[in-house]
């Protein structure tokens, strides 16, 4: 299955849907500038919600959030589960101010 998708990939995660939905994806395009949200879920590697979006420059991230639905964090890569045997885990870094994370993350 491609990572890519609207579609969780991982067990224990859930597609967000309705409100929710739209203030994550909301909030995942105000972090990520010129990106697309192809994904909002819930995160089964310790952050309450994660959108999985396109760069403008065609790379990945994933944007981590808490349950009260504020960016934690911007990983570079698909996160933990992304690709399998491809994209790794983006790790702690990133930012969540606005700025698209400049490494190129762990397993890429």
């Amino acid at each position: 299955m491609r990572a890519d998708t609207a579609t969780p990939v991982r067990p224990g995660e859930k597609a967000e849907t309705g409100t929710d939905l739209a203030t994550l994806k909301a909030a995942a395009l105000k972090a990520v500038p010129g990106g697309t949200v192809y994904r909002v879920e819930t995160d089964a590697d310790g952050a309450t919600y994660e959108a999985h979006m396109t760069k403008a420059d065609g790379g990945h991230v994933t944007v981590k959030f808490g349950k009260n639905f504020a960016v934690t964090a911007v990983q570079d890569g698909m996160g933990a589960g992304g690709l399998a045997g491809g994209m790794g885990h983006g790790g702690p870094g990133g930012s969540a101010g606005g700025t698209p994370p400049t490494s190129s993350g762990a397993g890429v």
